[in-house]
């Protein structure tokens, strides 16, 4: 039986801040329309927002500033202006009803208390956030049990605005946070399938990007039938050759390697279209690469009606000799 973690405000907030520290969120702002002083800085080191639980309070602007004069001797009493905070807080858990999977769905809130000239950069952080996460599960830890967390973002919603504070005018932005954990196993978002290959103009394109909608592999073996030595009227079987097959199911958007294999399958004439010729595929997973010399043995292209959209189904089987070389 498989290990259930225990979820916690804390781990759960180690998620979001972990996203938001990513380089593809904490981006360099470069808005010209933004304040000078905010220009070539870190969007997380401009909100600089302090995040917190239930089991922790923020940090008063007295303590910063005494934390400033004890570092460096000497202190900007207006740096503690510039503080924002986040309350991060667990609204429901529900468990998958199961002894063996550990699958779960968090809803939690962060209620954020930030400086109104600060709320544009906060919905930023937000956007980018979810794309940066769509379509993705990231690996998060609970303790020593390794977990697989999808995380999606509701948008900013301010619940009160303060004209007058000692931060100046602040607002409480209220966001929708929900995160599904999933077992720790390979899924279709830990593979990353990439094809070479060179066109028939002699330009070669390397590690081409293929949007994958599904991926199958299947690896067959070529048998024959071996008399027992002690009983030769009964037999078994041994594997003497295997062949491997992949089938790659996209979306026809406009792709290097989707618009030459395209064009490939629609031209007829047969000097162009090479049978035999080489495409190399790359596969990840989990952390490993693997590369196959492979040719084309089935390609099927369907184009709906209603949404113009193509849907490819393309087949490759890994090359043999070529002319006996």
């Amino acid at each position: 039986m498989s290990r259930k973690v225990r979820i916690t405000s804390d781990a759960a907030l180690q998620i979001v801040c972990g996203i938001f520290e990513d380089e593809e969120v904490n981006v360099e702002i470069t808005d010209e329309s933004a304040p000078k002083e905010w220009q070539g800085k870190k969007l997380g080191d401009v909100l600089n927002v302090e995040y917190y639980t239930f089991k922790h309070r923020p940090i008063a602007p007295n303590d910063i500033i005494s934390k400033i004069l004890a570092g460096n001797g000497e202190a900007d009493k207006l740096a503690a202006l510039k503080q924002s905070y986040c309350l991060f807080s667990l609204d429901n858990i529900e468990r998958l009803y199961t002894k063996d999977a550990d699958v779960a769905v968090l809803e939690a809130t962060l209620q954020y208390y930030v400086q109104t000239d600060k709320i544009k950069l906060l919905e930023y952080l937000i956007e980018d956030s979810n794309i940066a996460v769509s379509g993705y599960r990231i690996p998060v830890q609970f303790e020593t049990e390794m977990r697989k967390a999808v995380v999606f973002f509701g948008r900013p919603k301010m619940a009160e605005l303060h004209t007058v504070s000692q931060f100046g005018e602040m607002a409480h932005i209220n966001i929708d946070v929900a995160i599904l954990l999933h077992p720790d196993i390979a899924s279709y978002s830990d593979y990353n399938v990439k094809v070479s290959f060179t066109d028939n103009k002699g330009v070669t394109y390397s590690d081409v990007q293929v949007p994958l909608t599904s991926f199958t592999f299947v690896d067959t073996m070529t048998q024959d039938a071996v008399p027992y030595m002690s009983n030769r009227q009964k037999v078994g079987s041994i594997n003497l050759s295997s062949a491997t097959s992949f089938v790659l199911v996209f979306e026809g958007y406009n792709n290097p390697f989707i618009n030459y294999i395209t064009d490939k399958a629609l031209n007829a004439n047969l000097q162009y279209n090479d049978n035999n010729q080489l495409f190399t595929l790359t596969i990840e997973r989990a952390g490993k690469t693997y590369m196959h010399e492979v040719v084309v043995k089935d390609h099927q292209t369907t184009t709906n009606a209603d949404t113009g959209n193509e849907t490819h189904t393309l087949s490759f089987v890994t090359r043999g000799l070529s002319n006996g070389n």
